[in-house]
């Protein structure tokens, strides 16, 4: 694991912003396994974000490869033949159990979990077979992937490149003082998304 990361980590030191969205299209088509993209994906962003533009490259190369690349296992699931992707469902290397994690977030949550699964480590790749499975539109998966796939690189590469900057802690707490509106904004849709979650999970386990 550690070798690969390493690789992976030598190979975006040497052609940058190319490959990085070539990692993030092999680790969300699942065709080259055992990618540790939670040590790859910030040390990336260490190495490839040195001010606002290469922020915003950094996030236009990672989400146009993870969007991408997670059309592979959707398609591949989704029938065969479907775009010729269909044979290769064998050459997807994931376990029956995290397949079954994945139909039972995407059950629950339905076609959003697309989006916000992107965020989740056991989840980001795998559900888009699920999506894939229920023959879930294409456009609608495309968008649902860009989103949340734009939103997670965006805060990892923020949470970088701001930690360098200053204490995470310290800045928070500025803008707390600085903007108190805002914030408290902030926490309340945090506290509402969080209890619409909850409500909506108590009445699917009553269903």
């Amino acid at each position: 694991m550690a070798d690969f990361g390493t690789a992976a980590l030598q190979f975006i030191q040497l052609y940058g912003p190319l490959a990085l969205l070539l990692f993030t299209f092999l680790e969300t088509s699942m065709l080259f396994p055992f990618f540790p993209s939670e040590v790859v994906v910030p040390a990336a962003a260490a190495l490839l974000i040195v001010d606002p533009i290469s922020f915003v490259v950094f996030i236009a190369a990672a989400t146009i490869g993870g969007t991408v690349g997670s059309y592979v296992p959707f398609y591949a699931f989704r029938g065969p033949g479907s775009r010729g992707l269909g044979r290769l469902r064998e050459r997807i290397n994931v376990s029956e159990g995290a397949t079954e994690r994945g139909r039972q977030w995407f059950r629950r949550w339905g076609t959003s979990s697309v989006c916000w699964g992107r965020f989740l480590p056991g989840l980001r790749s795998v559900v888009s077979i699920p999506a894939g499975l229920a023959r879930m539109s294409p456009a609608r998966f495309g968008v649902y992937t860009a989103a949340g796939t734009v939103l997670f690189y965006a805060a990892v590469g923020a949470v970088v490149y701001y930690g360098r900057q200053q204490s995470l802690f310290a800045a928070a707490g500025a803008a707390a003082t600085d903007r108190p509106a805002l914030t408290a904004a902030v926490v309340i849709v945090g506290l509402a998304v969080g209890l619409l979650v909850v409500v909506r999970q108590r009445r699917t386990e009553r269903e």
